[in-house]
């Protein structure tokens, strides 16, 4: 009997092990999605934030022609000028969280630069078909 209690309290312990085992490995897997999740969002703002500079852009390059033309007003720009620097400083601090959020994970760069990294195809050389012979019956 002593050896059949001992095969039970070893797996119940076996089992508590695996348990405890499950239980953070799926509260490690929350916390990463998380954070994925999180880097996510911040990198959608900042794509919203392109968005508006480059809005802001076409307004400032449209109000600027308007003043070579001489029918525009420099106070127009100046607006413009403190959107487009408010979008950047956003844009930036976006960045920086996003850093942090990285950090905190444990994530690398070099990730994302394998994401970012432009796609390089190789042209292959074009192979001349060899000039034949006219073989045609007749000649």
């Amino acid at each position: 009997m002593a050896f059949l209690d001992k095969a039970m309290d070893i797996t119940k312990k076996f089992g508590e092990v695996a348990q405890s085992a499950a239980k953070t490995a799926m509260a490690t897997a929350k916390e990463k999605s998380e954070q994925a999740i999180e880097i996510g969002k911040l990198k959608k703002d900042i794509l919203v934030e392109n968005g508006k500079l480059n809005r802001l852009y076409d307004d400032l390059g449209r109000n600027a022609y308007d003043i070579y033309c001489g029918s525009g007003d420099y106070a127009v720009l100046e607006p413009l000028f403190l959107q487009v620097s408010d979008s950047l400083s956003k844009i930036e601090e976006t960045k920086a969280k996003i850093e942090e959020v990285k950090a905190s994970a444990g994530i690398e760069d070099d990730e994302d630069e394998e994401e970012e990294a432009e796609i390089e195809f190789e042209v292959p050389e074009v192979v001349e078909k060899p000039e034949t012979e006219d073989k045609s019956i007749g000649s």
